[in-house]
């Protein structure tokens, strides 16, 4: 009986020095998102409104453009990244939050992820969430008229047809400008953006059209003004109509890229609904958007 004791004390103290295979750090993480248009309580708080449907998500390893792995909260089941909207408003899955597991890509703290949420449905408003972890149980985006607002969208195509971003805009949405992120580059491809074609008053590039993704970061417009007696341009534009008009003239014709501003205007007859469409499955990155509701 002594000899067994002794065993076992040897045993543990030996246990101690003994280095234990690192474990997966899996975490449930979740939080409620509201939106804000602007009222006040008042006591001075602001009015905020829960959303539970309309609303797809994003999760990235923090401080890059890296999708995090997801499984389903508190289970094994894989998760779709980006989440969608089906999956934010199933019972089974995401329960109207912003609900998933991870193991997160976070070599100092193995703590943070980084969000983008999306109330897609009710206007394409957005906010990205920095270092969001598993004691953050509160999301709100700003939804306020009479602000200008940076909208952000993901794309990488699955065909070559025209695809829905699940953006749609309300009416009275005057649409400021609209820009490509290339995160993963493809040569000699190119994006087309714009309101879905087979809607009312639709246009498939009507935003931005042949944006090429050969280069990694902000595509800036290709038309280029150089000097001399008239105006000319070295190349045309991906201006789509839908946000600039054409100059008309002897030297700055629409195909050269004469445009002057006009911006695009939802009125409530033509659909409110964001397309991109890409002549091959590969190439990847983000449609920025930027909007004011005017009312």
């Amino acid at each position: 009986m002594r000899k067994w004791k002794l065993f076992a004390v040897l045993f543990m103290a030996l246990s101690l020095f003994v280095a234990i295979p690192a474990q997966a750090a899996l975490q449930d993480m979740w939080a409620y998102v509201y939106s804000w248009k602007g009222g006040m309580s008042s006591d001075g708080q602001p009015v905020l409104t829960r959303l539970t449907s309309g609303v797809t998500f994003k999760v990235l390893a923090i401080d890059s453009d890296t999708s995090e792995t997801l499984y389903v909260y508190g289970s094994s089941t894989s998760l779709t990244n980006p989440v969608t909207t089906t999956n934010y408003a199933s019972d089974t899955v995401c329960k109207d939050m912003v609900r998933f597991r991870v193991d997160p890509t976070d070599a100092t703290n193995d703590r943070y992820v980084d969000l983008i949420v999306v109330n897609a449905t009710l206007g394409g408003f957005s906010v990205f969430v920095e270092n969001f972890d598993k004691y953050t149980h509160t999301i709100v985006i700003d939804e306020r008229p009479g602000v200008v607002h940076h909208g952000l969208i993901w794309f990488g195509a699955s065909s070559t047809s025209e695809i829905n971003t699940g953006v749609t805009f309300l009416k009275d949405t005057f649409i400021h400008d609209v820009r490509v992120e290339v995160v993963t580059v493809a040569s000699a491809i190119s994006i087309d953006v714009g309101i879905l074609s087979s809607g009312t008053g639709g246009d498939a590039d009507g935003f931005r059209a042949n944006v090429l993704l050969t280069t990694a970061g902000y595509v800036a417009d290709t038309a280029i003004i150089t000097d001399g007696t008239n105006i000319d341009f070295v190349a045309a534009s991906t201006y789509g109509v839908l946000l600039v008009t054409a100059i008309t003239g002897s030297d700055a014709t629409a195909s050269a890229g004469g445009k002057s501003y006009m911006g695009y205007v939802i009125d409530g007859t033509s659909t409110g609904v964001m397309t991109y469409t890409m002549n091959s499955t590969t190439g990847a990155g983000y449609v920025h958007y930027f909007f004011t509701r005017m009312r």
